[in-house]
C-alpha cells in the first residue's frame, strides 16, 4: 500500500492513465492527509487567534495593528487552503462538487483567497503609507477607491475566465482527476501577484522609518522575504513541473508554503501584541506607552499613563479615556502639532491605524487613541519637517 490509503478505488486507475500519458503518478494518501490534518490544526489555532483579537479589539497594542483587516486576511487564508486541497490535487475530485475547477479554482482560491489575501495586505501598507507619509487618514476615497478598483479588475477577470474556454484557463483532466491550470492563464495570476507584492514590498520600504509604536519594518522584512522565497519557488515549479500535482512531494511542500508564509506573515504582526493580551496585559499596555513617550510624545505633551489602579490592587486602563474624545472643545486657534513627526492626530475607531488632520483642536488623539487635553497657551509650535523625513 505505501503512501495509498482507501482514499479511492481510482487511484490504481488514475495511475495506469497517467502512465498511459507518460506521466508518473503517485497516488492520494497519507502525506496528503497529515499536510491536511496538520495546516487545518494551524488554521484552527489561527482563528481562536483572530476572535481573540476581536474580541480584544480595543486594546491599544492589538487596535494599532488594524485588527478587522488582520481578520479578513485570516479568511482569505482559508479559503486559500480550501482551493489548494482542489488545485494541487490533494483529494479526489471525480462525483464531487471539487470536480468544478472553475468554482474552486479560480473564484474561490484566486480571486477570493491568494489575490484577496495580498490585496489586503496592500491595502494596509498603503493605510500606513498615507497616514505617515502623506498625513492623509487610513479612510476615505483615497484609501478605497484603489481597492475597490483593484478588486473591480479581479471581477472583470473572474468573469472573464468563467465565461471563456476552460481549455484557456483551467480545466479538470478527467483521466488523472485533477485540475490543470493552462500556461497562458498561470501567467496572467502570478503577474498580478508579482505586482501586488512588488507594490507590498515598495510600501514597506518607504515606511521603514516610522518613529512610533507602528513601525513593522522588521516584521515586513520577515514577511515579505517569507512570502518572496514562496513565490519564487511556486512560479518556477509551474513552470518547470507543471503537473507536479501528480508528485506528492511537490504537492505537499507547494501547499505547505504557501500557507507557511501566509502565517509568517499573520504572526510576524500579531504574535507579540496577541500573546502580551494574554498574559501580561498591563504590563505591556505600560511598555507600549513608554515607546510612544521615547518617541517624542513626553517631550511634546505631558503624557500621563492611563492605567489606574482597581479595588483588588491590578492595573487596569479607562477604557473610556483611552476610547472617547469630547469634540465640543474644539477651536479655531493655536495649532496643535502632531505627537509624530507626519501630522498623525486621529486613530481610526473601525480598522485600527487611521488619521484624521485636526489641526485646530485642543483634544489630541495619541495613534494609541489616548486623549489628553493640551491648554492653548501651552501648546508648542510644529516641528519643521525637513525634505529627508520622507525617506
Amino acid at each position: 500500500m505505501g503512501n495509498q490509503l482507501s482514499f479511492s478505488y481510482t487511484e490504481d486507475r488514475r495511475e495506469e492513465m497517467a502512465q498511459m500519458l507518460g506521466y508518473r503518478l503517485d497516488p492520494r494518501g497519507k502525506a496528503d492527509w497529515i499536510m491536511i490534518i496538520i495546516i487545518t490544526c494551524v488554521y484552527s489555532i489561527d482563528v481562536i487567534a483572530v476572535l481573540f483579537m476581536l474580541w480584544n479589539r480595543k486594546y491599544p497594542p492589538l487596535k494599532c495593528k488594524s485588527p478587522v483587516l488582520m481578520a479578513c486576511m485570516m479568511v482569505a487564508g482559508i479559503l486559500w487552503f480550501v482551493g489548494d486541497i482542489q488545485a494541487n490535487g490533494h483529494a479526489p475530485l471525480e462525483h464531487s462538487p471539487l470536480a468544478n475547477c472553475k468554482a474552486l479554482g479560480v473564484w474561490v482560491r484566486i480571486l477570493l483567497g491568494v489575490c484577496t489575501l495580498s490585496a489586503l495586505i496592500a491595502m494596509r501598507s498603503y493605510g500606513l503609507f498615507r497616514v505617515f507619509r502623506k498625513n492623509q487618514p487610513f479612510r476615505g476615497w483615497g484609501l478605497y477607491v484603489p481597492y475597490a478598483a483593484y478588486c473591480l479588475c479581479m471581477l472583470v477577470y473572474g468573469i472573464v475566465s468563467q465565461v471563456i474556454s476552460p481549455k484557456l484557463t483551467i480545466h479538470y483532466m478527467t483521466l488523472v482527476d485533477i485540475c490543470y491550470y493552462e500556461t497562458g492563464f498561470k501567467a496572467s495570476v502570478f503577474a498580478i501577484l508579482w505586482v501586488t507584492w512588488l507594490v507590498v514590498a515598495v510600501l514597506s520600504w518607504r515606511i521603514r522609518h516610522i518613529k512610533s509604536s507602528f513601525n513593522e519594518a522588521r516584521e515586513m522584512l520577515v514577511a515579505c522575504s517569507a512570502v518572496f522565497a514562496v513565490l519564487i519557488f511556486t512560479t518556477v515549479m509551474h513552470y518547470a513541473a507543471p503537473m507536479f500535482p501528480l508528485n506528492v512531494r511537490l504537492r505537499v511542500l507547494t501547499t505547505s508554503f504557501d500557507h507557511f508564509a501566509t502565517n509568517v506573515f499573520w504572526w510576524s504582526i500579531m504574535a507579540v501584541p496577541i500573546m502580551s493580551c494574554v498574559v501580561r496585559r498591563d504590563a505591556y499596555l505600560e511598555e507600549w506607552m513608554d515607546k510612544l513617550r521615547q518617541d517624542g510624545l513626553q517631550r511634546m505633551y505631558d503624557v500621563q499613563s492611563p492605567n489606574v489602579t482597581n479595588n483588588k490592587g491590578s492595573s487596569v486602563y479607562n477604557r473610556n479615556s483611552l476610547f472617547t474624545a469630547d469634540y465640543s472643545r474644539l477651536h479655531t486657534e493655536n495649532p496643535v502639532p502632531s505627537p509624530m513627526d507626519n501630522g498623525y492626530q486621529y486613530f481610526d475607531p473601525i480598522f485600527g491605524a487611521g488619521a484624521y488632520p485636526m489641526a485646530h483642536t485642543d483634544v489630541v488623539l495619541y495613534p494609541t487613541a489616548y486623549i489628553e487635553e493640551v491648554p492653548h497657551h501651552a501648546a508648542p509650535r510644529p516641528k519643521k519637517k525637513h525634505h529627508g523625513d520622507l525617506w
